[in-house]
């Protein structure tokens, strides 16, 4: 009897670490969608071994440091939507620059939290603003997002509507709303806002959505004025040099000075609260003089100037007296104002026309802006 030998075919390896190399080095359209689709193919084959898997991922790693952006890229489109793809190979995809980097930040559910939370802390903006459009996010990972402070990673962020916001997120984002107003219609549009992020708001918005927030919500000056000072206490923490001005401390108080809402009652108060920076600020918007220019002004000859601001906005001699010996470091030397210096500075006060005190503060702004021009003019 003939014994029929059958040649066993040799089953074909599922990953071929030559085949798949030869797809990158061909580089051209129809190998790298050959190389993707096998790849794709190869993390979705549930029967693949721990070796065979080992070395798919060790290909991979190969290829994604030696291959052109366009293969990268394409490599990140597929695998984003894989499920379990090693964690390590999507970092490596994360961590990438952002036009690879993008389709994993939105899509991959191989990230967790911390991941994310470390891919904001390690990247830079373009990644912080990807990561801001995924979805679902938690407020773990908003937390992180917004203490990078950038504006437009806020705006995406709070854009989100599937993003999950706590209180202390939203009560963060209000106050990155004071540096900047593009926040300001998004944040009043999140069903998280509260009472408490509403007053906040109603303090720098714009008077259309002013009235938004008087219609939706509970508003009443007692909340307002606790607010406000809660506000600044934060703003403040700790600052209580006058010069010490922060962007949103000059941005609040710009928002008081479009609203003609600053008053001598209103610089009283800040005096009293101890604000110094916060009342520099005001006095700054009210002269219409950023607190460097404002500072300048003071410096020239500092009891006299501050007296000619005063007199220029129009206050009247008594409120003079109160903002003078409240505001001592801003034109004296220490924290008390010189006594026996006051009868003549409140005399000097009482004595100059507004009109010609105006004229003064108009020319010494005029002044200024000449010489910035002359010292941009120069380093150009």
């Amino acid at each position: 009897m003939d014994i029929v030998l059958q040649e066993k075919k040799q089953k074909e390896p599922k990953v071929d670490a030559k085949r798949l190399l030869g797809y990158a080095r061909a580089k051209d359209e129809d190998s790298y969608a050959l190389l993707t689709r096998e790849i794709a193919e190869i993390y979705n084959d549930a029967e693949l071994s721990d070796i065979e898997r080992q070395i798919a991922n060790d290909v991979l790693l190969l290829l994604l440091q030696q291959a052109e952006l366009d293969l990268r890229v394409a490599l990140s489109e597929r695998l984003s939507l894989q499920e379990n793809v090693p964690l390590d190979l999507v970092l490596r995809l994360a961590h990438d620059e952002i036009a690879v980097a993008a389709h994993v930040l939105l899509k991959s559910k191989s990230l967790s939290d911390l991941d994310l939370e470390a891919l904001v802390q390690d990247k830079g903006p373009q990644h912080w603003r990807t990561i801001a459009r995924r979805e679902n996010i938690s407020s773990y990972v908003a937390a992180s997002l917004i203490e990078t402070g950038d504006i437009e990673t806020a705006v995406t962020l709070v854009d989100n509507l599937t993003a999950t916001l706590s209180a202390e997120n939203m009560r963060d984002l209000s106050y990155i709303a004071l540096r900047s107003r593009k926040l300001h219609m998004p944040l009043m549009r999140r069903p998280e806002v509260s009472n408490e992020i509403a007053l906040s708001l109603y303090l720098f918005v714009s008077q259309n959505l002013r009235r938004e927030i008087l219609d939706a919500y509970n508003i009443d000056r007692d909340l307002l004025d606790k607010t406000l000072e809660g506000l600044l206490e934060e703003l403040h923490n700790g600052r209580h040099k006058p010069w010490d001005v922060t962007d949103e401390m000059r941005n609040l108080a710009a928002a008081f000075a479009e609203r003609e809402e600053i008053t001598t009652g209103l610089l009283t108060r800040t005096l009293r609260r101890g604000q110094m920076p916060f009342f520099v600020a005001l006095l700054g918007a009210w002269i219409g003089a950023e607190p460097e220019v404002l500072k300048k002004m003071i410096e020239r000859d500092p009891a006299k100037a501050f007296a000619i601001v005063c007199r220029a906005l129009g206050i009247v001699k008594s409120e003079f007296a109160t903002l003078y010996l409240l505001s001592g470091p801003v034109h004296s030397q220490g924290t008390n104002v010189d006594q026996s210096n006051l009868l003549k500075i409140i005399g000097f006060f009482d004595n100059l026309p507004v009109e010609d005190a105006k004229k003064v503060v108009n020319s010494w702004k005029k002044t200024f802006a000449e010489n910035e021009e002359l010292a941009a003019g120069e380093t150009a």
